[in-house]
């Protein structure tokens, strides 16, 4: 009876063991995909923007559609796809604020959520991650420019 008991002592300890490690392990690989993902979306939201700035070159404002930039031949429609997951587009919008001298500012804003491009990691941490942003009044996820405010067509990073 002693020798069943220290076998099941025994397997509960291997059990344990592999959770302790298994949580461990499943944070580590959330940040390690969520890192590989955000570098994916800044490449291509610096792509977007130099679009864009072509665009406006050339139109005077932003353009508020990939189909549009697509149409004028400064980025691939394709290209307004979120990186890594499937089915998933950029938000992207366009608009123009009045200046102080009353002169309209084209602005333009285009971003991917945390729960657009870490689709399919774990939900917990990504909610953590939008909770947070939003409780410190931040955009929750990645993002260009502001059609609130010029900021130059900045990254949020």
């Amino acid at each position: 009876m002693k020798v069943n008991n220290t076998y099941c002592l025994g397997g509960c300890a291997f059990l344990l063991a592999i959770l302790c490690i298994a949580s461990i392990g499943s944070p580590m690989h959330f940040e390690k995909q969520r890192a590989r993902r955000e570098n994916a979306v800044k490449e291509r939201l610096m792509t977007i923007r130099a679009a864009e700035e072509k665009y406006r070159a050339r139109h005077g404002v932003y353009a508020a559609s990939f189909k549009e930039l697509a149409r004028c031949g400064l980025l691939a429609d394709s290209l307004g796809d979120v990186p890594g997951v499937e089915g998933q587009r950029f938000s992207i919008t366009a608009t123009t604020l009045p200046g102080k001298s009353g002169k309209a500012i084209p602005v333009m804003e285009c971003g991917a959520t945390y729960k657009q491009y870490l689709d399919g990691l774990d939900k917990s941490s990504i909610s953590e991650l939008t909770e947070e942003a939003s409780a410190n009044g931040r955009f929750p996820g990645l993002k260009i420019g502001d059609t609130e405010t010029p900021n130059d067509n900045a990254g949020n990073w």
